[in-house]
């Protein structure tokens, strides 16, 4: 009976060795970021993200991000202006992926709400000489948003890391700089 309770003991520190995870957030922990969006960003080809994550607990976070890309453009007729301001609320789960410490990979899930505009101005030759022609504005696909999104950061210094996310967000690709408070 002591073996069998020896080896049983064995067996579960060996296992929970080996599924012990390097912790990469704490609770408290916290980071503020920029970052570039790019890649199918609303019709742009760039967008700007800055973004927040707070430790809840370890290898567990929350955050915010807030998004925008614009761009213009003359369609035949008329000159048009578009723009897109995504603002994210997001849950982590930080996992040692690559087993170095230089590197954090976290999995996101994010929860959010896309406010899309366009306006346009008519240029082509008036139909009465004098006549002011309106410019028109609307709501283009603006609604809620679910998704996710896969995510490294690399330490640079003790307060500085590289940031790179692919996956649900502004672009396809967001790449830039987090700053530890």
């Amino acid at each position: 009976m002591k073996k069998l309770l020896l080896i049983a003991m064995l067996a579960i520190s060996i296992s929970s060795v080996s599924l012990a995870q390097r912790i990469l957030i704490n609770k408290g922990d916290q980071y503020i970021g920029a970052k570039l969006a790019i890649g199918s960003v609303a019709g742009a080809s760039t967008g700007y993200v800055v973004s927040y994550e707070m430790g809840l607990q370890q290898n567990i976070g929350i955050g915010a991000s807030l998004g925008y890309a614009g761009y213009a453009e003359t369609s035949g007729l008329f000159d048009l202006k578009y723009s897109s301001i995504l603002v994210l609320a997001t849950g982590t789960y930080h996992v040692d992926v690559l087993k170095n410490s230089k590197f954090d990979t976290w999995a996101a899930l994010n929860l959010g709400y896309n406010i899309q505009s366009a306006s346009g101005t008519y240029t082509g030759p008036a139909l009465l000489s004098g006549v002011p022609v309106p410019s028109w504005s609307g709501s283009a696909s603006s609604g809620l948003l679910i998704g996710g999104a896969l995510n490294v950061r690399y330490t640079l210094s003790p307060k500085l890391f590289a940031t790179a996310s692919v996956g649900f967000g502004l672009g396809l690709v967001n790449i830039g700089i987090d700053y530890r408070l």
